[in-house]
């Protein structure tokens, strides 16, 4: 039985890799920020709806599109990219709350669930991704069965 390699490492060990934190990062600011900024746009009933569905769909769709593009196994990387955004984007309403001259109301409660639940849609997303990742492998590798023979 052949050890498996994962990230590059020989012995199979799991390597974190902070690049894709960075890249999945990347890809919550643009492909979840901006939808929702456009959402936001839409008047009425409708872009409640949007604005709702896409801000628990993006995280699975987005850390899922991590976990495909990356080579190797990126399930980890997702999830912390989805705590970080987490903590940056409740920092900024903070920012902004001062700046419109508002107290600063340090909620820890409502930032930890958020924080549980963006870093299990993420692990979610990220772990969706890597399935389909393998599938894709699996699809393009060749049948090395005897199909000649036919059945016996």
């Amino acid at each position: 039985m052949e050890k498996a390699t994962v990230n590059g490492a020989s012995n199979g060990a799991y390597r974190f890799q902070w690049k894709w934190v960075w890249i999945t990062l990347g890809m919550f600011v643009v492909l979840y920020f901006v939808p929702l900024a456009i959402a936001s746009t839409i008047r009425g009933e409708l872009g409640f709806k949007v604005i709702g569905g896409w801000m628990f769909a993006g995280v699975v769709v987005i850390s899922g599109l991590a976990g495909f593009l990356s080579k190797g196994v990126t399930i980890w990387e997702p999830a912390v990219a989805g705590g970080l955004i987490t903590i940056l984007w409740y920092t900024g309403i903070q920012v902004v709350n001062v700046l419109k001259g508002f107290a600063v109301r340090l909620d820890l409660g409502p930032l930890l669930v958020f924080l549980i639940a963006i870093f299990g849609l993420s692990l979610l997303g990220a772990g969706l991704g890597e399935g389909i990742q393998n599938l894709s492998k699996k699809d393009r590798t060749p049948d090395t069965r005897d199909t000649a023979s036919g059945p016996s």
